[in-house]
């Protein structure tokens, strides 16, 4: 566990070195709203995808998830606070420069990374995200209430064994309060990639052109599957690699 010194909040962050290391930096996971890194990433086979290739994986469970500290105030999740989380793992772990993937929420937050602290990331890919605001229509008092998509997604996750739903109501109001913005569009090379069937990723090729990036489709696959899908895992790890 680290702690981000701006505000105590700590951080578990799973760091896995393999056997043969690539020269490479280091990539990092950031995980979709209401799951974990290993959860999101490690069950659905990212870690030995990437282990295979010599890469370093850095796996952080973002505030309000995992093993990480949960606090219930929407103060405590807005973007540059999980930017901070970020910076702190990193430096605590002597890591100077990662390649950054997400999946939904975490793909806002390694473009936050990137955007906000260019010299750290050398390349960003955004599974499950597109530029829509994941939150209109959201009834934030009450999040789960509606039939919007996020609302689909919050009760799916809140139930989820060691998840907090007032901290992920937290969450989602922290997040909320800090609307997306595509502009500036990021200037590092950036792959998006989101399930043909993903409301919440509405937009996500408008995004890659945006960004003068590459977009990959995953067909049939939706919000809550698109992440385990080969083709997904395969093209992020060329995209890393070549």
């Amino acid at each position: 566990m680290s702690e981000n010194p701006a505000d105590g909040v700590a951080i578990r962050c799973a760091d896995l070195i393999p056997s043969s290391p690539a020269d490479a930096v280091p990539v990092l996971l950031l995980h979709g709203f209401g799951t974990s890194f290993d959860m999101n990433w490690r069950a659905a086979g990212w870690t030995r995808a990437l282990e295979a290739e010599g890469l370093r994986v850095l796996g952080p469970d973002l505030r309000g998830h995992g093993d990480s500290d949960k606090p219930a105030d929407s103060g405590f999740y807005l973007p540059e606070h999980f930017v901070g989380d970020l910076t702190a793992a990193l430096d605590r772990l002597g890591v100077e420069r990662v390649d950054a993937v997400g999946y939904s929420m975490g793909s806002r937050l390694a473009w936050e990374l990137a955007l906000t602290h260019p010299e750290r990331v050398r390349r960003v890919a955004l599974c499950g995200f597109g530029p829509a605001d994941a939150f209109e229509g959201v009834d934030l008092s009450d999040p789960g209430s509606g039939d919007t998509p996020f609302d689909s997604v919050f009760r799916n996750v809140a139930g989820l064994p060691g998840n907090d739903p007032a901290a992920l109501a937290a969450c989602a109001r922290g997040q909320a309060s800090r609307p997306f913005r595509a502009h500036p569009p990021l200037t590092c090379p950036v792959l998006v990639a989101a399930g043909s069937e993903d409301e919440v990723a509405a937009g996500a090729q408008e995004l890659a052109a945006l960004c003068g990036g590459t977009f990959v489709e995953v067909p049939g696959r939706g919000h809550a599957n698109a992440v385990s899908s080969r083709i997904l895992r395969q093209a992020v790890v060329e995209f890393l690699t070549s």
